[in-house]
């Protein structure tokens, strides 16, 4: 059983790294700092979010997307093609996102978040995995005004994402993940959401990843379980319900569990936990499993998503030796 966490680490004013980090881009907006002053604040509090998942007793860490304003803007931002427009919301969630608008066919120019990986793996002394938005949220979450159908531009963003993720693999992440959370809410193609998905897979020469989330896969699993990534990551807080779905798929690939809830204050008991990796531990493969947040941890203050996270661990390690 791995612990890990699915990408975002909280932005939220309220102390510490999060206020200095709000207070050096606020400073950028307004031309006070250079790039390079913003870009060492934001070196020096991927640091720092890197060394506390640690400490916490996270095994596969990220950077914390500490410069990623939303999951598609920082993609969106490194290609030709798109300009970044007005605010949105994000899914069933009270934050906003900007949505990119594409003008023209998307044009990838070089890696994007290849440095920024290397930056986060110098620093790490546990393993970090990369995160990329999919390519069907992608196109779920933008406004086409080239291709003006969805199937030719997602599957267009497939291809410049695998490209992105061979980049990735190449800095050295064990693992490479598409956040899909438009997979299983509201009326996913499934057909098309897989599709793109083998495509940004494709031959990346590392462990992939598709991690779900907001909605229920009930309809998509199976289609999951038969696509080209490794594992899949399964949200059971959003829709309970997942866990009976989970019980009656065949599980062919590693599973990723979301069983702490990312947008609740409300802290999980390790009995709750517990009830989950007892429920899930003989569905996946051996060292198959990876218990996370189910999304990312930017809706919740930092005291609350540390706390979260210790308790993750807390419950991984107890339920490692016995304790159930």
């Amino acid at each position: 059983m791995i612990t890990t966490v699915v990408g975002s680490y909280p932005k939220v004013a309220e102390g510490g790294y999060s206020t200095k980090l709000i207070g050096a881009m606020t400073r950028w907006q307004r031309k006070e700092v250079t790039d390079a002053q913003l870009e060492e604040t934001c070196r020096e509090i991927t640091k720092a979010v890197i060394r506390e998942q640690e400490q916490a007793g996270i095994d596969l860490v990220t950077d914390g997307q500490i410069r990623w304003d939303d999951l598609v803007s920082p993609i969106a931002r490194g290609l030709e093609g798109f300009e970044i427009g007005a605010l949105n919301r994000w899914f069933n969630n009270n934050v906003l996102y900007r949505r990119p608008i594409l003008h023209k066919g998307p044009v990838w120019k070089g890696p994007i978040l290849a440095e920024q990986y290397r930056f986060a793996k110098r620093t790490a002394a546990k393993p970090v995995k990369a995160v990329l938005p999919g390519p069907y949220t992608f196109g779920i979450v933008s406004e086409d005004r080239c291709y003006r159908k969805l199937r030719p531009f997602v599957l267009k963003m497939a291809e410049i994402l695998n490209q992105e993720a061979k980049a990735l693999a190449q800095a050295g992440a064990p693992l490479v993940q598409f956040d899909e959370p438009a997979i299983g809410f509201g009326n996913t193609d499934t057909k098309l959401a897989v599709e793109a998905l083998n495509i940004a897979a494709r031959d990346v020469g590392t462990k992939t990843a598709v991690s779900t989330y907001f909605g229920t896969l009930d309809g998509a699993l199976n289609a999951l379980m038969r696509s080209a990534v490794d594992v899949i990551g399964v949200d059971v807080v959003s829709d309970p319900k997942m866990l009976n779905v989970l019980k009656r798929t065949k599980i062919t690939k590693e599973l990723a569990v979301g069983c702490l809830d990312a947008r609740n204050t409300k802290l999980e008991s390790v009995a709750e936990l517990h009830a989950i990796f007892r429920a899930v531990r003989k569905l996946a493969p051996r060292g198959g499993l990876y218990v996370n947040p189910n999304c990312g941890l930017e809706f919740l203050p930092h005291t609350q998503a540390l706390a979260k996270v210790k308790r993750l661990v807390e419950a991984a390690r107890s339920f490692r030796n016995g304790k159930k």
